[in-house]
């Protein structure tokens, strides 16, 4: 298979990064989770995805940051004890090898998919795969095709980290209805109309937001489209960060996730296939 001319292979620490540059912005994809890592826009040369200076790239655990992929359950709702399985699921965990790539006139699109859809805690027979679309957006879809006999019910998400200068100056527009509170035994509270991360935060929103704009110092930054979800999942560890092994005790400062997902279970009949899709738009 030939590579696109716009895409650079290199290895580091025995993971493989595919970096990509063309008119439109570079990107990073490491192939260890399957996990787009960088995204700079050239129209103003801003780092629109964190990634934490700790992270850990040597393929011993998830990377922190960028656009990890939870798929087949989100967070721990796996069925089973916390713990006994991994959190988010077993495809951020393992080596996802390059399928096909192209550039075209508006920028480079790759495939990407895991080495493997069924384990333990999920064993059903489907297939995977992540598009990614470098151009004046970064457009993520993550799609799975039931191939088996029987339907099954999963959970998925990109779990987006957006680079900020300063969580103190950030407001989210776009929002609007309940939300689930995880900080707070998950209680149902009412989305506030000014959107501002001020402590730990962990929120399931139910209405399925197709268009969340982030906001830092008043001007709009980024612009993430959805479609195919079912929640928009907010989260920020504030001073949480101190206990994360691979995070800076200051670097919730500098981040938020903004995730499309579907937390509430969704059922795939034989030969069906659902498309979750994440658009980063700079603003």
């Amino acid at each position: 298979m030939s590579i696109a001319s716009s895409i650079k292979v290199d290895e580091s620490s025995g993971i493989t990064y595919l970096n990509i540059e063309n008119d439109f912005a570079c990107a990073q994809v490491s192939l260890y989770g399957g996990h787009v890592l960088s995204y700079v826009p050239k129209k103003d040369n801003k780092e629109r995805l964190w990634l934490s200076p700790h992270a850990v790239k040597t393929g011993e655990k998830p990377i922190r940051g960028g656009i990890p992929v939870c798929w087949p359950w989100f967070s721990d709702d796996h069925g089973r004890e916390k713990g006994e399985l991994p959190s988010h699921g077993f495809l951020r965990s393992q080596v996802w090898k390059l399928t096909s790539s192209q550039d075209t006139s508006e920028g480079t699109e790759i495939v990407i998919t895991p080495s493997f859809t069924r384990a333990d805690g999920f064993e059903y027979d489907c297939d995977v795969s992540l598009t990614v679309f470098v151009g004046e957006t970064l457009t993520v879809t993550l799609q799975t095709v039931n191939k088996g006999l029987v339907p099954f019910t999963f959970n998925t998400a990109l779990h987006t980290y957006f680079e900020v200068e300063n969580i103190a100056n950030v407001q989210l527009e776009g929002l609007i209805g309940d939300y689930k509170d995880k900080t707070n035994n998950w209680a149902i509270k009412s989305t506030p109309a000014d959107y501002k991360i001020e402590q730990e935060t962990d929120r399931i929103h139910l209405d399925a937001a197709k268009s969340v704009i982030i906001n830092e110092n008043g001007d709009a930054l980024t612009r993430v489209n959805s479609s195919g979800h079912d929640s928009i999942v907010v989260w920020n560890p504030w001073q949480g960060a101190a206990s994360i092994s691979d995070m800076d005790a200051f670097g919730y400062k500098q981040m938020i996730c903004v995730e499309t997902a579907c937390t509430q279970g969704y059922s795939l009949s034989p030969e069906e296939r659902h498309t979750l899709t994440q658009i980063i738009h700079p603003v």
